[in-house]
């Protein structure tokens, strides 16, 4: 067994990675239009469905970005099938988590990093008439920090650290001052000094 100096620094850096990438996700796919990533095209020079999908370059775009998509779940399948879980526990041992988190991350940064919109291609819907105009983007706005609240919600009743493999990597193997100082805790916990 790898000691701790070897498996914690490697499960964190799992960790960091896996994080920032949540991070950008989060940019990616709820701040870009705020931040200028999206362009924004006239209605005029929008393609109508029938027309856009006989454009080679919208068909092209689209192919990529399903690509991408089938890369990502390719990806988290395969190495969340048995035979591979076995196989990565044998070679890596505690890793295996942090390795799968560090590995899913690296997928969906490929996924950002080439993404390819596509403005000019027809529009899934669109309000043109009061209220609507106004009522639509604010409850589909209030929908979307509903859906991410509930998301980071349900990351906080998970155990976040055995998530991400931190917990796995820091139990196989504590550090020398965690094995002195968990009888004494212990003891403290089981003792009525309050």
């Amino acid at each position: 067994m790898a000691p701790a100096l070897v498996l914690v620094p490697a499960a964190f850096a799992s960790f960091i990675l896996a994080f920032g990438t949540g991070v950008e996700f989060v940019c990616f796919t709820s701040l870009q239009p705020l931040l200028g990533g999206s362009q924004k095209l006239d209605r005029d020079t929008r393609q109508e469905w029938l027309i856009a999908l006989q454009d080679p370059g919208i068909l092209a775009a689209l192919a990529w970005d399903l690509g991408l998509v089938l890369l990502f779940v390719g990806q988290h399948s395969l190495m969340a099938a048995d035979p591979v879980k076995t196989w990565m526990a044998q070679h890596f041992g505690v890793l295996q988590r942090s390795l799968y988190v560090a590995c899913t991350a690296l997928a969906l940064q490929v996924v950002m990093r080439y993404w390819e919109s596509v403005p000019e291609g027809p529009v899934l819907w669109e309000a043109q008439s009061e209220p609507w105009v106004t009522w639509v983007p604010l409850l589909c706005f209030v929908l979307h920090i509903i859906a991410w609240l509930l998301i980071f919600s349900i990351l906080l009743v998970f155990d976040y650290p055995e998530l991400m493999g931190l917990k796995q990597c820091s139990i196989s193997s504590p550090p020398v001052f965690l094995s002195h100082l968990g009888p004494w805790l212990l003891s403290q916990i089981g003792s009525n000094n309050y």
